[in-house]
């Protein structure tokens, strides 16, 4: 759930959504003329809501034009960049925007620096494992066979794709697809904050945030109600991945929607799998994807090494466990 008030006024309404993040804005200096330049603009995007609040002169229309070109572009169905691309044969080059272009380009370098641990090229393996838009319904009878799931793993990462000088992508192997959905969010609000530069108090895509007010933001547990953790940043970015949001259960077995480099979903071999990873760093692209690659990679010497890379922190909660890798604002809550 998230919860968003000022400490100074209430927000027109309360919005509550499957994310174990909870978010307080903490401007107590607005005077009532300035509150009167504060604009807050909400919709859905991205397969979820977005919440942009920014001070300055009305800009709503163009930031939905911006938000808009962008869930249109990185849509996995319909007639966007990413639908073009994964519909296109082997070897053929499909001009992009520069959106998706630079998007894809971010994509691709921390699937390489994380070995894959994200990566904008396992589409094939969320489909196989039906947490597709068209193909997910919250539930399952089995699983795919090891079989399906080596053979899908053949179309599985970034080198069956070729990034052209141009802003432009071409398919390399038959099969393989891409699928944004680990960075787009983050994208959005990193874009919408170049946009508004510092009238930008917060964007808040499906609870990844790109914030320059001083903003409180507590982490609840992702197997209860309390809250566990909590930090105050500005000038920064923070998401959350977890197992909690798009998952199925067969035969007494978690399945969620986060895929392993094993083909399997993260955690599945592990007797403690990671269930929430709450990463911090300067963008909100970089934030969203190192969260997925942390629900992977886990309390690692690689996912330090990575973090690091990317001036990054975490938060990793496991069934029985919690830790934090780099230099996290966030400190755990004690418990009664």
């Amino acid at each position: 759930m998230l919860y968003r008030r000022s400490a100074s006024r209430a927000y027109k309404g309360v919005i509550l959504i499957a994310f174990a993040v909870i978010l307080s804005i903490l401007i107590p200096i607005f005077s009532a003329s300035c509150n009167a330049r504060t604009h807050i603009l909400t919709g859905n995007a991205f397969g979820s809501y977005y919440s942009v609040e920014y001070m300055g002169d009305n800009r709503d229309d163009e930031l939905r034009e911006l938000i808009s070109a962008l869930d249109e572009a990185f849509a996995v169905n319909g007639s966007g960049d990413i639908a073009s691309i994964n519909a296109s044969p082997v070897g053929k080059s499909v001009k992009v925007n520069s959106y998706t272009f630079r998007a894809l380009t971010l994509a691709f370098e921390i699937g390489c620096a994380s070995d894959e641990a994200f990566t904008p090229a396992a589409y094939p393996l969320t489909e196989l494992w039906a947490f597709a838009p068209d193909n997910y319904i919250g539930a399952a009878n089995s699983i795919p066979s090891e079989e399906s799931v080596g053979q899908t793993l053949k179309t599985v990462g970034t080198e069956h794709f070729a990034l052209g000088d141009e802003q432009t992508v071409t398919k390399l192997t038959d099969g393989a697809g891409l699928d944004l959905g680990g960075i787009g969010k983050g994208f959005a609000a990193d874009e919408v904050s170049e946009l508004l530069g510092e009238d930008l108090l917060v964007a808040d895509f499906g609870a990844t945030f790109r914030v320059t007010a001083p903003v409180k933001i507590s982490i609840q547990n992702p197997r209860g109600s309390n809250l566990v953790a909590e930090a105050t940043v500005s000038y920064s970015s923070v998401a959350t991945s977890g197992d909690y949001q798009r998952f199925y259960v067969v035969d007494g077995v978690r399945y969620n929607h986060i895929m392993g480099r094993d083909g399997y979903p993260a955690g599945h071999f592990s007797e403690d799998p990671v269930i929430s990873a709450t990463v911090t760093s300067p963008s909100a692209a970089l934030s969203d994807a190192l969260s997925t690659a942390a629900m992977v990679l886990g309390n690692s010497d690689e996912l330090s090494r990575l973090l690091e890379k990317y001036d990054a922190s975490c938060v990793l909660f496991t069934e029985t466990e919690r830790f934090t890798v780099g230099n996290t604002p966030f400190e755990f809550i004690p418990q009664k």
